[in-house]
Protein backbone atom coordinates (compact mmCIF):
# COMPACT_ATOMS: atom_id res chain seq x y z
CA UNK A 1 0.00 0.00 0.00
CA UNK A 2 2.96 2.32 0.65
CA UNK A 3 3.68 2.40 -2.92
CA UNK A 4 1.05 3.96 -4.36
CA UNK A 5 -0.24 7.69 -3.84
CA UNK A 6 -2.26 7.28 -0.59
CA UNK A 7 -2.22 4.88 2.09
CA UNK A 8 -4.73 4.29 4.92
CA UNK A 9 -4.21 6.46 7.36
CA UNK A 10 -4.43 9.60 4.77
CA UNK A 11 -7.63 7.78 3.58
CA UNK A 12 -8.93 8.03 7.04
CA UNK A 13 -8.01 11.57 7.08
CA UNK A 14 -10.01 12.63 3.83
CA UNK A 15 -13.02 10.02 4.90
CA UNK A 16 -12.97 12.25 8.23
CA UNK A 17 -12.66 15.71 6.76
CA UNK A 18 -15.37 14.77 4.08
CA UNK A 19 -17.75 13.70 6.95
CA UNK A 20 -17.25 16.77 9.59
CA UNK A 21 -18.18 18.72 6.22
CA UNK A 22 -20.37 18.35 2.89
CA UNK A 23 -20.85 14.51 4.05
CA UNK A 24 -23.00 15.72 7.53
CA UNK A 25 -24.86 18.13 5.44
CA UNK A 26 -25.99 16.07 2.48
CA UNK A 27 -27.29 13.60 4.97
CA UNK A 28 -29.15 16.16 6.90
CA UNK A 29 -32.37 16.27 4.45
CA UNK A 30 -32.64 12.48 4.43
CA UNK A 31 -31.95 11.95 8.52
CA UNK A 32 -33.80 14.68 9.78
CA UNK A 33 -37.07 13.72 9.30
CA UNK A 34 -36.49 10.24 10.38
CA UNK A 35 -34.67 11.72 14.10
CA UNK A 36 -37.70 14.52 14.04
CA UNK A 37 -40.30 11.50 13.74
CA UNK A 38 -38.33 8.91 16.11
CA UNK A 39 -38.86 8.10 20.36
CA UNK A 40 -36.50 7.45 22.19
CA UNK A 41 -33.75 10.31 21.75
CA UNK A 42 -29.95 10.09 22.11
CA UNK A 43 -30.50 6.38 23.76
CA UNK A 44 -32.06 4.64 21.07
CA UNK A 45 -30.17 6.83 18.23
CA UNK A 46 -28.16 4.10 17.47
CA UNK A 47 -31.34 2.09 15.93
CA UNK A 48 -31.27 4.62 13.53
CA UNK A 49 -27.63 5.46 13.06
CA UNK A 50 -26.28 2.13 13.12
CA UNK A 51 -28.09 0.94 9.86
CA UNK A 52 -27.61 3.76 8.21
CA UNK A 53 -23.78 3.76 8.74
CA UNK A 54 -23.78 0.22 7.69
CA UNK A 55 -25.25 0.58 4.98
CA UNK A 56 -22.52 3.68 3.68
CA UNK A 57 -19.64 1.64 5.12
CA UNK A 58 -20.79 -1.83 3.14
CA UNK A 59 -20.70 0.88 -0.18
CA UNK A 60 -17.84 2.53 0.31
CA UNK A 61 -16.19 -0.85 0.80
CA UNK A 62 -17.71 -2.52 -1.96
CA UNK A 63 -16.60 0.18 -4.23
CA UNK A 64 -13.18 0.14 -3.00
CA UNK A 65 -12.92 -3.48 -3.59
CA UNK A 66 -14.87 -3.73 -7.08
CA UNK A 67 -12.02 -1.05 -8.53
CA UNK A 68 -9.03 -3.03 -6.88
CA UNK A 69 -10.50 -5.96 -8.67
CA UNK A 70 -11.27 -4.40 -12.17
CA UNK A 71 -7.76 -2.65 -12.13
CA UNK A 72 -9.57 0.28 -13.15
CA UNK A 73 -12.15 2.87 -11.93
CA UNK A 74 -15.34 2.07 -11.62
CA UNK A 75 -16.51 5.91 -11.11
CA UNK A 76 -19.28 5.19 -14.20
CA UNK A 77 -21.23 2.90 -12.06
CA UNK A 78 -21.78 5.58 -9.82
CA UNK A 79 -23.32 7.84 -12.24
CA UNK A 80 -25.76 5.53 -13.59
CA UNK A 81 -29.93 6.27 -12.49
CA UNK A 82 -29.40 3.31 -10.54
CA UNK A 83 -27.93 4.77 -7.76
CA UNK A 84 -30.58 7.42 -7.83
CA UNK A 85 -33.30 4.78 -7.54
CA UNK A 86 -31.93 3.14 -5.10
CA UNK A 87 -31.41 6.16 -2.91
CA UNK A 88 -34.72 7.39 -3.72
CA UNK A 89 -36.48 4.32 -3.50
CA UNK A 90 -34.99 3.71 0.10
CA UNK A 91 -36.07 7.31 1.12
CA UNK A 92 -39.63 6.53 -0.14
CA UNK A 93 -39.72 3.34 1.82
CA UNK A 94 -38.75 5.21 5.23
CA UNK A 95 -41.16 7.78 5.03
CA UNK A 96 -43.82 5.28 3.80
CA UNK A 97 -42.74 3.05 7.16
CA UNK A 98 -43.14 6.33 9.10
CA UNK A 99 -46.18 6.93 8.04
CA UNK A 100 -47.56 3.75 8.50
CA UNK A 101 -46.39 3.27 12.11
CA UNK A 102 -47.76 6.96 12.99
CA UNK A 103 -51.43 6.02 11.80
CA UNK A 104 -50.69 2.57 13.40
CA UNK A 105 -49.81 3.90 16.86
CA UNK A 106 -52.76 6.66 16.57
CA UNK A 107 -55.20 3.44 16.42
CA UNK A 108 -53.71 1.45 19.15
CA UNK A 109 -53.81 4.61 21.11
CA UNK A 110 -57.49 4.90 20.22
CA UNK A 111 -57.82 1.14 21.27
CA UNK A 112 -55.82 1.15 24.57
CA UNK A 113 -55.82 4.84 25.85
CA UNK A 114 -52.40 5.37 25.43
CA UNK A 115 -49.64 4.80 22.47
CA UNK A 116 -47.97 2.01 21.89
CA UNK A 117 -44.90 3.05 20.16
CA UNK A 118 -43.32 0.65 17.75
CA UNK A 119 -40.88 0.58 15.11
CA UNK A 120 -41.51 -1.21 11.95
CA UNK A 121 -39.08 -3.97 11.40
CA UNK A 122 -38.41 -3.04 7.51
CA UNK A 123 -37.95 0.20 9.13
CA UNK A 124 -33.42 -0.55 9.41
CA UNK A 125 -33.55 -2.16 5.96
CA UNK A 126 -34.69 1.33 4.48
CA UNK A 127 -32.15 3.09 6.56
CA UNK A 128 -29.30 0.74 5.41
CA UNK A 129 -30.32 1.17 1.57
CA UNK A 130 -30.49 4.99 2.13
CA UNK A 131 -26.44 4.61 3.71
CA UNK A 132 -26.09 2.26 0.38
CA UNK A 133 -27.18 4.94 -1.91
CA UNK A 134 -25.93 7.93 -0.19
CA UNK A 135 -22.62 6.42 0.05
CA UNK A 136 -22.58 6.08 -3.66
CA UNK A 137 -23.58 9.23 -4.38
CA UNK A 138 -20.60 10.98 -6.60
CA UNK A 139 -18.28 12.79 -4.81
CA UNK A 140 -14.67 13.61 -5.19
CA UNK A 141 -13.23 12.41 -3.06
CA UNK A 142 -14.84 8.95 -3.46
CA UNK A 143 -13.62 9.20 -6.89
CA UNK A 144 -9.87 9.96 -5.17
CA UNK A 145 -10.28 6.52 -3.19
CA UNK A 146 -11.33 4.78 -6.57
CA UNK A 147 -9.10 5.69 -8.02
CA UNK A 148 -6.27 4.76 -5.89
CA UNK A 149 -8.37 1.56 -4.89
CA UNK A 150 -7.68 0.79 -9.07
CA UNK A 151 -4.13 1.52 -8.89
CA UNK A 152 -3.65 -0.92 -6.29
CA UNK A 153 -4.97 -3.47 -8.64
CA UNK A 154 -5.95 -5.66 -5.94
CA UNK A 155 -9.69 -6.66 -4.18
CA UNK A 156 -8.42 -6.83 -0.76
CA UNK A 157 -6.22 -3.56 -0.96
CA UNK A 158 -9.36 -1.81 -2.61
CA UNK A 159 -11.75 -3.04 0.22
CA UNK A 160 -8.71 -1.74 2.69
CA UNK A 161 -9.43 1.74 1.32
CA UNK A 162 -12.79 1.62 0.84
CA UNK A 163 -13.55 0.60 4.51
CA UNK A 164 -10.83 3.01 5.88
CA UNK A 165 -12.51 5.82 3.84
CA UNK A 166 -15.73 4.91 5.34
CA UNK A 167 -14.63 4.69 9.15
CA UNK A 168 -13.38 8.62 8.40
CA UNK A 169 -16.56 9.37 6.76
CA UNK A 170 -19.45 8.00 9.46
CA UNK A 171 -17.29 9.06 12.27
CA UNK A 172 -18.40 12.26 12.79
CA UNK A 173 -22.00 12.04 10.85
CA UNK A 174 -22.83 9.19 13.56
CA UNK A 175 -21.58 11.59 16.45
CA UNK A 176 -23.41 14.87 15.23
CA UNK A 177 -26.54 12.84 14.41
CA UNK A 178 -27.12 10.87 17.40
CA UNK A 179 -25.73 12.94 19.83
CA UNK A 180 -27.42 16.45 18.06
CA UNK A 181 -30.06 16.00 15.61
CA UNK A 182 -31.41 13.13 18.46
CA UNK A 183 -31.28 15.69 21.29
CA UNK A 184 -33.65 18.45 19.25
CA UNK A 185 -35.18 16.18 18.09
CA UNK A 186 -36.23 14.75 21.30
CA UNK A 187 -37.14 18.78 22.78
CA UNK A 188 -38.90 19.34 18.96
CA UNK A 189 -41.24 16.34 20.16
CA UNK A 190 -41.68 17.63 23.26
CA UNK A 191 -42.73 20.87 22.69
CA UNK A 192 -44.90 19.40 20.45
CA UNK A 193 -46.27 16.78 22.18
CA UNK A 194 -50.13 17.64 21.17
CA UNK A 195 -48.89 17.67 17.45
CA UNK A 196 -46.85 14.08 17.66
CA UNK A 197 -48.77 12.70 14.85
CA UNK A 198 -48.53 15.36 12.48
CA UNK A 199 -45.37 15.71 12.94
CA UNK A 200 -44.54 12.17 12.29
CA UNK A 201 -46.63 12.44 9.16
CA UNK A 202 -45.16 15.52 8.49
CA UNK A 203 -42.03 14.15 8.94
CA UNK A 204 -42.89 10.89 6.33
CA UNK A 205 -44.06 13.45 3.95
CA UNK A 206 -41.38 15.44 3.47
CA UNK A 207 -39.16 11.93 3.33
CA UNK A 208 -41.43 10.56 0.55
CA UNK A 209 -40.89 13.98 -1.50
CA UNK A 210 -37.15 13.75 -1.08
CA UNK A 211 -37.42 10.02 -2.44
CA UNK A 212 -39.09 11.43 -5.46
CA UNK A 213 -37.06 14.13 -6.15
CA UNK A 214 -33.85 12.03 -5.89
CA UNK A 215 -35.35 9.58 -8.56
CA UNK A 216 -36.61 11.70 -10.44
CA UNK A 217 -33.12 13.79 -10.36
Amino acid sequence: MSDYLLNLPTVFIIGLVFGIGPCTITCLPYLGPVFLSKQGGIRDSWKIILPFSMGRMCSYSALGALSGYAGESIEEIIHTPLIAWLLGGATVLVGVLIFWRSYRNKLACGSHGRPKLQDNPFLPSGLFFMGVGMAATPCAPLATIMLTAAATASTSSGFLLGFSFGVGAVLVPALVFGIGMAYFGQRIREIMQVWRSTLERASACLLIILGVGTITG
